[in-house]
């Protein structure tokens, strides 16, 4: 068959057959056979195949050109668009040959930006990459290069920002809702504790409490009555009576 014309079309060319056909084909794949001087198709099924081929290679770099992928994301990326396992491990060797698919590289990079950018905690950083089919041994080498001396300073200062949030509740609760909170953003649970036994948060709102159930319940109570009341309700919230009582009548002392 011979090529009368070319017209590109996109990232292609659409050629031009004397027996009234066109097929578009990619540069590479015009170079590849020589097209542009022979100016003749004589094998039109492995130039389709080669195509075909090329294709897979082009919409894989489409796909990475908008952020870094792993080898398990270009797989996934590229069976769901029905091409073969033949094709998708050719195109796989191809990127990674060029380095465009890189997993070493990707994992170093994924771990230094989440630390750096975002609040995830190392544990939760390394089960994402785990997940997405990463290499559990590299994933763990570049988690234990992380610096904790960093990483505790980081840690130190979301807590306090967080502690800010969490109102009207005694110190160990509030311990209870930071260490949920950092366990479940994936950061050691030893080294949370080991941070907030440097805090402390027992005294956070506890007269205040104690101020607001007294005034409540004193109009109907008094004594040894009001004070169990008070008690109770102070423990339910997870409030120490005896620390907080010891604090008003040290404050009451020093007053007067």
């Amino acid at each position: 068959m011979k090529i009368i014309k070319y017209k590109k079309i996109r990232n292609k060319f659409r050629v031009y057959l004397d027996n009234e056909d066109t097929i578009d084909l990619y540069e590479n794949i015009i170079l590849k056979y020589d097209l542009l001087i022979k100016k003749e198709i004589k094998d039109i099924e492995s130039i389709k195949k080669d195509n075909y081929k090329e294709e897979a290679y082009e919409l894989s770099l489409n796909y990475i050109n908008k952020k870094m992928r792993t080898t398990k994301e270009i797989r996934n990326y590229l069976f769901k668009k029905e091409y073969s396992n033949d094709i998708i491990e050719e195109t796989i060797k191809k990127l990674k040959k060029i380095n465009l698919l890189n997993d070493e590289l990707y994992i170093k990079s994924y771990i230094n930006d989440r630390i750096n950018l975002s609040n995830d905690g190392p544990h939760k950083i390394s089960n994402y990459l785990i997940h997405n089919g990463m290499d559990e041994g590299l994933v763990l080498k570049y988690i234990d290069s992380i610096d904790k001396k960093e990483l505790e300073e980081k840690l130190d200062n979301l807590i306090d920002k967080k502690s800010k949030t969490i109102k009207n509740c005694s110190g160990n609760v509030k311990k209870f809702k930071i260490t949920n909170y950092f366990i479940n953003l994936g950061y050691d649970k030893y080294m949370i504790e080991d941070i907030l036994s440097n805090k402390d948060f027992n005294s956070d709102g506890g007269e205040k409490e104690y101020n607001k159930l007294y005034n409540k319940y004193s109009k109907k109570y008094t004594g040894y009555e009001l004070e169990n009341i008070i008690r109770q309700k102070l423990y339910q919230k997870g409030y120490d009576y005896n620390e907080i009582k010891k604090n008003i009548d040290w404050y009451s002392f020093i007053v007067c």
